[in-house]
């Protein structure tokens, strides 16, 4: 893996690298890694099932990539509560995260709004999910999702995602392959 995905990978997914968080999103310039398609699709053979790398959109710029850990992301998307929500906002309901995927790579590409539902995807709280959606309150915090309620319950979570963070990124700068923290 080239040095400069390898740096951006531990600087944005950190969390789901190491299983903390079910997935993270990461956008990439298509001018800062000339080979993406190929790296990824090396980074898939080498690490799924533990972790996958899905393009999510790919526009004349920029690579959108979900990266999650698969057994997060099912136990995120096939609680009772993100299913129900996800299928009020027009997802057919599947036991197939795939399924979900698609649909979110689908109105990614299609929709002219993003689909900010994706923070069911990225393990935001469902409360502070729906009240960004509707866009009636003003966050208590903003911090790797705007937070709309346990404001200290979610610092707690953004500072271990933090801290998680820093530490891959020092041992990536030391050297330390980032390939370590997928297993």
């Amino acid at each position: 893996m080239c040095k400069k995905l390898e740096e951006k990978l531990a600087f944005h997914s950190a969390p789901a690298l190491c299983g903390i968080k079910a997935s993270n999103l990461i956008n990439i310039k298509k001018e800062d890694i000339k080979n993406l398609s190929e790296e990824i699709e090396e980074l898939n053979k080498n690490h799924n099932p533990k972790v996958y790398f899905d393009f999510l959109s790919n526009n004349s710029n920029n690579y959108l990539i979900l990266v999650y850990r698969k057994e997060k992301l099912e136990e995120q998307l096939l609680n009772e509560n993100n299913m129900k929500f996800l299928e009020d906002m027009g997802y057919e309901r599947s036991n197939d995260i795939l399924d979900y995927i698609y649909e979110l790579k689908r109105r990614i590409k299609y929709n002219e709004k993003f689909p900010h539902e994706i923070g069911v995807f990225l393990g935001y709280d469902l409360e502070d999910t729906l009240e960004f959606i509707n866009g009636n309150k003003k966050p208590l915090l903003k911090g790797v999702w705007n937070v709309y309620s346990n404001e200290k319950e979610k610092e707690m979570i953004f500072d271990k995602y933090n801290r998680c963070k820093n530490c891959v990124l020092r041992l990536v700068n030391k050297g330390f392959s980032l390939e370590n923290f997928m297993r």
